[in-house]
């Protein structure tokens, strides 16, 4: 039984063998520490990335015997990723103070007996609200880790997308995916903000035509946005969430975006060598 104080999950993921692991994990550990930013961590751990927020967000590498960890921090909590007897890749979420999480239980308002979102208790009463937390940033952080590693050629990923397609017989034109406005729109939607929950069409708009200030600019931005989320999803890089005005990004999308945006990020120089 885990103590009080501090509580968590862990994930594996296990390889065939010690060399499997090796290989990939330098890509792993700089992916995370390149991209998972303060509000990326923030939404694997599940908390809001606004203005209430006044803690402190961090991450940090440290290199041991066993070989390297990668350990991000919300407060007191934490998610952490190491390679484990070799062959594990480990993702681990610690709790040491349950009480930044909620639950919905019963409480007591005015003399009624309600239900209410409420912070964790540290005892095992809430145990498995905890374990669903838990595997939930573990599942978030193996899914952000999914870009990393692919075995196909960039142009595999680039060259389908580069074509005009047709679907449900409307035809849509091809991607520009080193395009700085297309880089521009890849960068916004892996933001680590929209991780958690996806996005809607105002917080893209906002994002990417912010000089949109009359109603009718902001009509003109918002309908440009539905054409742009629209033509992503006919290239399967984004998908609606049933029953929401949500999207998130496919692991399509995921792959090809990241792709893109590090080819303009890298030197001519590491190209050519």
């Amino acid at each position: 039984m885990p103590c009080a104080e501090t509580l968590g999950r862990s994930d594996w993921c296990w390889f065939r063998d010690a060399d499997a692991l090796s290989r990939i994990y330098a890509s792993l550990v700089r992916h995370a520490v390149a991209h998972f930013d303060c509000r990326s961590v923030m939404r694997f751990l599940g908390r809001r990335t606004n203005s209430r927020f006044n803690g402190e967000a961090s991450s940090n590498v440290k290199h041991r015997i066993e070989g390297v960890r990668v350990k991000h921090w919300v407060e007191e909590n934490s998610i952490k990723m190491y390679d484990k007897a070799g062959s594990v890749l480990r993702i681990e979420t610690t709790m040491n103070n349950p009480r930044r999480f909620k639950v919905r239980r019963e409480a007591t308002r005015q003399g009624r007996r309600v239900l209410a979102w409420l912070p964790l208790r540290k005892s095992v009463a809430d145990i498995t609200r905890r374990v669903e937390i838990s595997r939930a940033a573990n599942e978030r952080y193996l899914e952000a880790l999914g870009v990393v590693g692919e075995p196909s050629p960039t142009h595999q990923l680039l060259d389908p997308v580069s074509k005009r397609i047709t679907r449900q017989g409307r035809p849509y034109r091809a991607l520009r995916p080193i395009d700085p406005g297309e880089a521009k729109l890849f960068a916004t939607l892996l933001d680590g903000q929209f991780l958690l929950h996806g996005f809607r069409n105002r917080d893209i708009c906002r994002r990417i035509f912010p000089q949109a200030r009359t109603a009718e600019e902001r009509r003109r931005a918002s309908g440009r946005t539905t054409r742009l989320l629209r033509l992503l999803r006919a290239h399967g890089l984004l998908r609606k969430v049933s029953h929401t005005f949500n999207y998130r990004v496919t692991t399509k999308g995921q792959r090809l975006m990241t792709t893109a945006l590090k080819l303009r990020q890298t030197s001519f120089l590491a190209l050519a060598t």
